[in-house]
């Protein structure tokens, strides 16, 4: 099981999300609407035990993911924390690499798409640890 936060602006979108990743057995320990709500959460919230994966969205209201992914960065926020980025913005995929986003999906994404790519960063994690 993963623990995951979820930064989505459209809220179906958000809702399925939800749906999804709790069917396949993950917590969901937040979600957030745009940016700035979710460094504000996430830092006053779930700074002691924060997630294990954050999957965001790159265009939102506010701060974008990749202003978000740079404002815990500078937090020394997500040390530990794998970073997700889906969005239809195909052209921010190297930087969003380059920024040490761990994986990158492009909507539309099928949802087998995701879990695979949970279950390979949660792979990675327990591989880290040993």
């Amino acid at each position: 099981m993963v623990r995951v936060y979820i930064v989505e602006d459209n809220r179906l979108v958000q809702d399925l999300y939800v749906m999804y990743l709790s069917k396949m057995g993950h917590e969901i320990i937040g979600q957030s609407y745009n940016g700035i709500e979710a460094l504000v959460d996430l830092y006053l919230n779930h700074r002691k035990n924060p997630p294990d994966l954050i999957i965001l969205d790159y265009l939102m209201p506010g701060k974008n993911g990749l202003e978000l992914l740079h404002d815990l960065q500078k937090l020394n926020y997500i040390k530990n924390t794998k970073v997700m980025l889906i969005t239809g913005v195909t052209e921010q995929k190297s930087s969003a690499l380059e920024m040490g986003v761990s994986k990158f999906l492009q909507k539309p994404f099928d949802y087998e798409i995701l879990s695979q790519s949970i279950k390979e960063l949660a792979f990675e994690e327990t591989t880290i640890r040993m």
